[in-house]
């Protein structure tokens, strides 16, 4: 709710400072002593666009501030957190300066932001009846979410129901639509991958192929010079003349014949000895490998035409065997799909078909259950109306079927009213002003102040052209609504004033050569004084003061 409202220099106050309590809270005083300015000012700072015009004559800039308390209302704190604004979760604190120059400063929480921020953010704080145009009641594309917050659980399950299916067949819808319009694209792209996978498949790539390949190659093309430096190993090792082997079989022969003199003897012994086996062990190896080495120029041009092919498929589908092969795994999964029909249009067709039925079905259910709560919102709201004394008023909730699907079902919904017998239905946003319309907008804020999660609702002179049972039902409204969400009411009725339980006197005096406005909360004495001064104007008599209290008791 409003808890403080801060007014410096602004048209012909010079400074009020307001605490607002819950309830309803009423400001009188007569015509012209500022009561509108104070509206003007809670405009401003909830997304009214500044006129520097308002900067009050002699000032250099006007300063606004309001501090709310922020309800439980999940979409207004996500909301808060998107714009970047800090601070207490449970306060807001908006600032708005005017300066003559027509700039104009807004902080939220002591941060910046533009106006666009503090609107959207506004609009869940204040509903100002009468100025703001684009209000919620009177904008026919928020009459169906209204219906359907109506509703409650009633309509959430059947909505969620029919939502979920309805992307569903938007998306199929979609696929088809871009396959069809793209079907020589597709083809072309099926015949490419079908080319690329053949190639590829025939190609068997192995993973460590072309390494070993390599590895092949090069042994085959250097074979002569491998069996000569195997020839003269194996010549060393154990040559006619003698060889390493030999020499080493000596050299362990005679340590041995010293080990029993000195154990470093002995160790060298060992050593020969290990390194005799390991030659021996070396020269086998070198013996086999003579008798397998062979020259097969057959596998040598072999071996040339896999790496060229390896080498080619390299170019085109990437730099080494690996991406060749994570190319492939990828145009398999692709074609895995255009094999489970992912392109198919028919069996796409039969699919959307099938859905389409699943999705009449479902909004069908969806319009009932919202007909069927449309019917005890008419019945709520021509209850309101009768309330209000609007006895050949009637309100009344219009579907008008769309072609095709859309998200929110296959309904468009309007409120439609009659405000007098024989007039007939009309849509809502096309109502006359006057006193038949404020009462209706009343009867309609009572039903949906609920849904609508404002946290304070402004009446601007809402009564105007109103008097005796009407204000008197008026003013039960006002107090009825003031119930879910603070109520601040502009009025000249004492009805509505003795319903409050605030008031406020707007005044206005001459100082200094200079027009001031002076905002004054009061007690009950000067509530009924000020009850009993609508009643009967300035002449305020015992009779008035009487009338003023019986007011304030039928309250």
């Amino acid at each position: 709710m409003l808890e403080n409202l801060i007014i410096e220099n602004f048209a012909i106050i010079e400074k009020v400072d307001l605490q607002f309590e819950e309830g309803m809270s009423v400001l009188t005083g007569e015509t012209g002593a500022g009561k509108s300015i104070i509206i003007d000012a809670l405009f401003m700072l909830t997304g009214g666009r500044a006129n520097s015009e308002m900067v009050r004559h002699g000032s250099k800039k006007a300063v606004l501030q309001a501090v709310f308390s922020v309800p439980d209302n999940q979409k207004l704190r996500d909301l808060i957190a998107r714009s970047g604004v800090a601070g207490d979760d449970n306060e807001l604190i908006i600032y708005r300066e005017l300066n003559q120059n027509g700039r104009s400063i807004i902080r939220i929480n002591g941060v910046l932001v533009n106006l666009k921020t503090l609107a959207a953010i506004g609009r869940y704080l204040v509903d100002i009846q009468g100025q703001n145009d684009a209000q919620q009641l009177l904008n026919p594309e928020e009459h169906l979410p209204l219906l359907d917050a109506f509703g409650g659980e009633k309509i959430t399950q059947f909505r969620n129901d029919y939502q979920e299916l309805f992307q569903k067949f938007r998306s199929i819808t979609t696929r088809i639509r871009n396959i069809q319009t793209s079907q020589q694209e597709i083809t072309q792209r099926l015949d490419l991958l079908k080319f690329q996978q053949e190639e590829l498949q025939e190609a068997n790539l192995q993973p460590n192929e072309e390494n070993d390949l390599l590895d092949a190659r090069d042994k085959l093309r250097n074979f002569k010079k491998i069996a000569d430096r195997l020839q003269l190993t194996q010549a060393a090792l154990s040559g006619e003349q003698g060889g390493a082997i030999d020499s080493l079989a000596e050299a362990v022969h005679q340590l041995q014949d010293i080990a029993e003199y000195d154990d470093q003897y002995a160790e060298l012994a060992k050593t020969i000895s290990e390194a005799y086996y390991t030659a021996q062990d070396v020269g086998r190896d070198v013996d086999e490998q003579l008798s397998e080495l062979t020259y097969d120029e057959a596998e040598l041009i072999r071996i040339d035409d896999r790496l060229q092919l390896i080498h080619s498929l390299e170019r085109k589908y990437g730099t080494s065997v690996a991406d060749v092969l994570d190319f492939q795994a990828k145009i398999e999964k692709e074609l895995s799909l255009i094999d489970d029909d992912e392109f198919d249009v028919e069996r796409l067709q039969v699919k959307q078909n099938d859905m389409r039925q699943l999705l009449r079905k479902k909004a069908i259910k969806l319009r009932e259950a919202r007909q069927k709560v449309a019917r005890n919102l008419e019945k709520n709201v021509n209850q309101q109306l009768n309330d209000l004394l609007m006895s050949g008023a009637e309100f009344a909730v219009h579907f008008d079927p769309v072609e095709g699907y859309i998200s929110s079902g296959i309904d468009k919904v309007e409120f439609y009213v009659q405000t007098n017998v024989g007039e007939g239905m009309a849509p809502l946003v096309k109502i006359a002003s006057g006193g038949e319309a404020a009462r209706l907008m009343l009867a309609l804020k009572t039903t949906f102040v609920k849904q609508q999660h404002i946290i304070s609702i402004v009446f601007d002179e809402a009564d105007t052209g109103v008097s005796g049972r009407v204000a008197q039902a008026i003013a039960k409204k006002m107090l009825t609504i003031s119930t879910d969400s603070q109520v601040l009411a502009i009025t000249h009725l004492p009805q509505v004033a003795a319903a409050a339980t605030h008031h406020y006197l707007i005044s206005k005096l001459t100082e200094n050569d200079r027009t001031l406005t002076q905002v004054a909360p009061l007690d009950e004495d000067g509530r009924v004084h000020a009850i009993a001064m609508m009643l009967s104007g300035d002449n305020i008599t015992e009779t008035a003061l009487a009338n003023a209290r019986d007011l304030r008791q039928k309250f």
